[in-house]
């Protein structure tokens, strides 16, 4: 509570104070009200106090007038209004509504009543139930039986009326007028003079009482009532002198900046700066600041957006406004547009040598000339690093395009000097041509144009070659292959087969060769060569290649439960070999089949396999060999890389390919071959193994030469992993015919 207290500003307590004070004004209100109604009911109290006695006053008179009128007329409905008014006093008959007026004169001589009958209730009773002090209830108890006794004779005198004698009828006049009667009388309403007194004085007293409470509680409400002004008004005075301005003005001036207009100067007056509105004038300068800073800075923005920052030529979101524009404008004047893409040959070494500030001057230079050689009612744009583009608009036809092409070469061509070194380079520029015979895109002119530049590059650099439609065409078939592939790896629609390699001395089956196969939903089984060739150098090479050493991994698995161990040897494609993170990939198989040995594994390596980064490659085998991974070099003699294979990778098997083992029988130069290989194979300590081996008598020459394992359509076809154990149990080299 008290670091609340503490934490209360000047502003905060008066407002504290103004609202105890303003629930103090509403409670006194409610509290003054309520002495207000005390009044009211002090007061009804005491004027019911004296209707109730009055009543009883009124009754008896009523019972005197009934008596002594039916003791003149002798009506019998006098009497009966006598009983009924006796009745209705001592509460065994109902009372008539507004009882203390005049009423019995009222009635007439059918009985026809004015008012209609409440419940009935004792008259005293009622006296209790208001409020009569015991003095007063003791008066009226006498007054009650005064009135009894004079009830008892008014009876006698009705009896002798009664009676129908006008003698007795004199007689009971005589009772009703003479002293004793009215002795009676008075004895009735001494006790009711008493009682008025006694009720006159309580319940003036008691209204006195309630109008003293509540005067007090007025001159309280009329205090907190003004305390509650003049605090609402310093209240005021506060806040003006805390905002500085009324709160009116302060919410246009929030409106204002709330809107976005900054430029408005708001004015504070003298002695104002530490209010609100003096901050809100300071926010508003910093805000017209904070966005004339932002319009530079959009401006800014929207000019990098746009334009190249190094070079100020368009970069690719001008540049595909432009197209765009240039496409329209070729189609409405019927005339020809050339999209050129350029990509300048060797500037990475640029970068490599002399760093990348001396290649942005290179390459800022070089754009300056492209702009020069295309001329300024072309556009040229940056597409990235050391690729750009230029539009060749109103061409009548492809070869007015070609001079400028040359002209471009020539002058990107030309050596650059830069802080005392002489650059010489070259561009290859990529052309396609607007419009053309079917409908295309900006985006699909730009392709063209890339590839065309490729082609360029492939074909030598420093020259620029044109879109060729139909070799667009083959690209797009290879597309759809390698999408089709990619789906068919998602939907696992990729199996691996089975070939046995046997020991042919023995007939021992030393290890699988796991051999990929495509079951197509449309063309059905397909062998590798209709679909490796085109993933060779493509990621999806790497992904199959994962897949398949997993495949290999997992189908040893099961055969080890079924008591089946031997080596199983994959194929590796060159490409895969040389990822650089071809080893972790490889971890990452061997952890997840941790009861799989990796030395079950035996990688293939195509001698004709282009392996650029020997070096890289060797520490990548070396890693794998580390845990037991052996590696072949498949269709050893088909390449000419061999012997630098041999002495610098890690390889401990020879796999000579079937072309050389299928006509050893005929031909005595593959025979030779194979007796060198043998003799080479021995010299290195490598092990050899002969593909092709497809009679009995391949296995008897093999054998002869040195070759004691094999592999070929003679000895098993590659199969499903499902056949492999039926076929290892029925096994035979005597089978091989």
């Amino acid at each position: 509570m008290r670091k609340w207290l503490a934490r209360l500003t000047d502003f905060d307590t008066r407002l504290l104070v103004t609202l105890t004070v303003f629930v103090l004004f509403i409670v006194s209100f409610f509290v003054y009200v309520d002495a207000e109604r005390a009044i009211d009911t002090a007061n009804n109290k005491r004027l019911q106090s004296f209707l109730l006695a009055d009543e009883l006053r009124q009754s008896s008179d009523d019972l005197t007038r009934m008596v002594r009128t039916y003791a003149v007329t002798g009506e019998p409905r006098y009497r009966q209004h006598f009983d009924e008014i006796f009745a209705i006093r001592n509460g065994h008959a109902p009372k008539p509504e507004n009882y203390h007026y005049i009423y019995w004169d009222l009635v007439d001589a059918s009985n026809a009543r004015p008012r209609p009958f409440g419940p009935p209730t004792a008259l005293l009773n009622t006296m209790r139930q208001v409020g009569f002090t015991d003095s007063e209830l003791t008066q009226l108890v006498s007054a009650k039986q005064a009135s009894d006794d004079l009830t008892n004779i008014e009876q006698r005198a009705m009896e002798l009326v009664a009676s129908g004698d006008p003698a007795l009828r004199e007689q009971a006049l005589v009772l009703l007028h003479n002293d004793e009667y009215h002795l009676a009388k008075a004895g009735i309403m001494r006790p009711i003079d008493k009682l008025y007194d006694m009720m006159s004085s309580r319940t003036a007293n008691s209204v006195r009482q309630a109008e003293i409470s509540a005067r007090w509680l007025r001159l309280v409400f009329v205090v907190l009532g003004l305390m509650l002004l003049m605090m609402l008004w310093q209240l005021k005075r506060r806040q003006l002198a805390i905002l500085g301005a009324p709160v009116a003005e302060l919410y246009s001036r929030i409106e204002a900046l709330g809107n976005g207009d900054f430029t408005t100067d708001i004015l504070v007056p003298a002695g104002k700066d530490n209010t609100l509105l003096g901050w809100l004038s300071r926010t508003r300068h910093r805000l017209f600041l904070l966005e004339h800073t932002r319009m530079q800075v959009q401006q800014r923005l929207e000019h990098l957006a746009h334009y190249d920052p190094l070079t100020g030529l368009s970069n690719r979101v001008l540049l595909a406004e432009q197209l765009q524009k240039s496409m329209l404008n070729a189609t409405q004047h019927q005339s020809l547009l050339a999209v050129a893409f350029v990509d300048i040959d060797g500037f990475k070494a640029v970068n490599d040598r002399f760093g990348h500030a001396l290649g942005d001057q290179v390459l800022q230079t070089l754009s300056q000339r492209l702009v020069a050689a295309v001329g300024k009612e072309n556009s040229v744009a940056r597409m990235s690093g050391d690729e750009f583009v230029f539009l060749l608009s109103n061409l009548a036809q492809v070869e007015d395009s070609q001079p400028m092409l040359q002209q471009a070469l020539d002058s990107l061509a030309s050596p650059v000097t830069i802080a005392g070194a002489t650059i010489a380079l070259s561009a290859s520029i990529g052309v396609s041509f607007y419009p053309q015979n079917a409908d295309v895109a900006a985006e699909q002119l730009l392709r063209q144009a890339d590839q065309a530049m490729y082609v360029a590059k492939q074909a030598g650099k420093n020259s620029f070659h044109l879109f060729d439609n139909e070799a667009d065409q083959h690209t797009r078939v290879v597309l759809r292959s390698l999408n089709d592939i990619r789906d068919g790896l998602a939907r696992q629609e990729f199996v691996l087969f089975y070939q046995p390699k046997v020991n042919m001395r023995t007939g021992e089956c030393t290890g699988v060769e796991a051999l990929i196969r495509w079951q197509h939903p449309e063309q059905g089984l397909m062998v590798p060569g209709l679909f490796l060739p085109l993933i060779e150098h493509h990621e999806l090479g790497v992904q199959l290649g994962q897949w398949v050493i997993s495949q290999a991994f997992r189908q040893y698995q099961l055969w080890q439960a079924q008591g089946i161990t031997m080596a199983i040897s994959v194929n590796i494609a060159a490409f895969h070999l040389q990822q650089a993170d071809f080893f972790q990939q490889l971890q990452s198989i061997f952890d997840t089949f941790p009861s799989v040995p990796p030395s079950m594994l035996e990688m293939e390596i195509v001698e004709t396999s282009a392996l650029q980064d020997l070096v890289h490659v060797r520490e990548t085998m070396q890693s794998c060999s580390a845990f037991g991974v052996t590696f072949s070099l498949d269709d050893f003699g088909t390449g000419y890389s061999s012997l630098s294979y041999l002495k610098r990778l890690p390889i401990s098997t020879l796999k000579l390919d079937q072309s050389f083992v299928r006509d050893i029988l005929t031909d005595t130069d593959d025979l030779a071959i194979l007796q060198g290989v043998s003799l080479l194979a021995e010299t290195f300590e490598l092990a050899t193994i002969a593909e092709g081996v497809e009679t009995a008598a391949h296995r008897q020459k093999l054998l002869e030469i040195g070759y004691v394992f094999g592999q070929g359509y003679g000895i098993a076809r590659p199969m499903p992993a499902s056949a492999f154990a039926s076929w290892l149990s029925k096994w035979d080299i005597a089978s091989l015919s």
